[in-house]
């Protein structure tokens, strides 16, 4: 929990003192309508919360990897509506197993648009994620194996900053919470069937480059 505060709290720190410069600097961009849509990719760290960071003793997920990509459209140069898709592995503290998660979903975010090469803003995402995690299963519960338990409702909020390398494009950095609503999903395996006991809760912190495409002519 001290680690998942610093984090956000440094992330929400960054993004304020950028805003708060924003009067200070100038940028080549004009006033309004010269952005319409915009593309990234991104990756970065995963860090497991609660349960998943505990999942039965000695199941615990370390710290783990994302990866993604997400498409959005600009109602106007501060608000972005669009759909994204992530990857998200964590590995596992005593077994070389995974646990998987496939995230789905649409985002909407704020930019606090300024004079400045930096853009701070804030998002957030509703979706589902779909979920490979390691199981104890068989006879006695004596193989380990990863199974799939279907989508639960995520949910999450971001807090981030772009650094405009050029008038259309740049790189960004941004933290945020999920939520994954996976208690009690269920799998059958053998005949056997088993079930979540728990949801799951994690933190990405994510680097990648943002690319934006201006209105028709």
């Amino acid at each position: 929990m001290k680690r998942k505060g610093i984090i956000l709290t440094s992330a929400f720190i960054f993004a304020l003192s950028i805003s708060l410069h924003a009067q200070t600097d100038s940028t080549s961009q004009s006033e309004e309508g010269w952005r319409k849509y915009e593309v990234s990719v991104n990756g970065g760290l995963s860090l497991p919360s609660g349960a998943l960071k505990t999942w039965n003793d000695s199941l615990g997920a370390k710290t783990g990897l994302n990866f993604g990509a997400n498409g959005g459209y600009f109602f106007n140069d501060k608000i972005c509506l669009g759909g994204y898709f992530t990857y998200t592995q964590f590995p596992m503290k005593l077994y070389k197993l995974h646990y998987k998660l496939y995230s789905v979903g649409a985002y909407a975010k704020y930019a606090f648009t300024g004079h400045t090469h930096f853009e701070p803003y804030i998002k957030i995402r509703a979706g589902a994620d779909f979920a490979k995690l390691a199981t104890w299963i068989g006879p006695n519960a004596a193989r380990l194996r990863e199974l799939s338990y279907g989508a639960g409702l995520n949910l999450a909020a971001y807090i981030g900053s772009l650094y405009y390398t050029s008038d259309f494009g740049g790189i960004f950095l941004e933290a945020g919470y999920n939520f994954a609503r996976l208690k009690n999903n269920s799998v059958e395996n053998g005949g056997v069937k088993y079930k979540l006991q728990d949801n799951i809760n994690y933190i990405d912190v994510k680097a990648g480059i943002n690319v934006f495409f201006g209105p028709e002519q």
